[in-house]
């Protein structure tokens, strides 16, 4: 994904966009190293990412993120990060790696999330944010991922409650049945080591009772202890905008990136997790 700021009724919000590394993985192999060419640390590195955002956003700086899935082959591992190199050159001041499930994404294989994120940060210096989900944890599970990203050196997350393997949302014993509890968990046994961020529902989620609900439960997860917001995909700048006005108006006042998807075919019927509709 992308992020971009631009001013928004006085203050300064960020925009962002989708980019995946799936995209590349099918059985491909890449013809530049697995290795990112010049494996140095963003010098900036030992700073928070809440304060390299919090600086750009008062300097009226345009800035942006990508985000990226997982590739499922290990040609398709060796594909994405050999393009890191290409991607940093345009400065972007994060990317996010996506956790799926059914991956094993907290593994040591090299198309683990956990792993991708690694590289990211430890070969290719780039500022990484791992997503992490409740889906099919025990809180024991979640904590030895946790103490994984933190060996590895892994500064940020994004605290999801993830979507369920199957039709239906299936509570775990001994585990998070939503994010709030993932982000209390993460303050309450890593304390302010982690930069937390989470998710936003422009139109509100498609589970939630109300829109007005779903924003109350969004201000529980940053009262428990998030940085930062990055919403779903919308269709529209002003379900974006609105969102951010009714967001302020209860009190959220930590940063709301939007999530922006480039459309790619000339018609769609809607976005996941979105109950907006649009056609082109």
């Amino acid at each position: 994904m992308v992020n971009q700021v631009q001013r928004v009724d006085g203050g300064w919000q960020a925009c962002k966009s989708d980019s995946s590394g799936a995209s590349n993985s099918g059985g491909e192999s890449s013809k530049e190293s697995s290795r990112c060419s010049t494996p140095v640390l963003d010098a900036d590195r030992a700073d928070r990412l809440r304060d390299k955002m919090r600086r750009r956003m008062e300097s009226g700086d345009h800035w942006f993120s990508l985000e990226f899935f997982p590739p499922r082959t290990a040609s398709g591992a060796v594909n994405l990060i050999s393009r890191f190199d290409r991607m940093g050159s345009g400065g972007p001041l994060f990317i996010d790696i996506t956790w799926h499930p059914a991956g094993d994404p907290g593994s040591d294989k090299e198309t683990s999330s956990m792993m991708i994120a690694s590289t990211a940060v430890n070969y290719c210096g780039l500022e990484s944010i791992l997503h992490l989900t409740c889906c099919n944890q025990t809180k024991e599970k979640i904590s030895t991922h946790l103490s994984k990203a933190k060996r590895l050196g892994l500064k940020n997350i994004m605290a999801l409650r993830g979507d369920p393997m199957e039709d239906r949302w299936e509570e775990e014993e001994g585990g998070f049945n939503y994010a709030t509890d993932l982000v209390k968990h993460i303050r309450c046994e890593f304390d302010d080591y982690f930069d937390i961020c989470v998710a936003g529902y422009p139109t509100g989620h498609p589970e939630a009772e109300s829109y007005e609900e779903d924003l109350r439960h969004l201000k529980e997860k940053v009262d428990a202890g998030a940085d930062f917001i990055i919403t779903q995909l919308f269709f529209r700048a002003d379900t974006f905008l609105k969102f951010v006005k009714d967001c302020r108006d209860i009190g959220i006042t930590c940063p709301i990136l939007p999530g922006i998807f480039p459309i790619q075919v000339p018609r769609t019927k809607g976005l996941p997790h979105s109950n907006e509709v649009g056609s082109w």
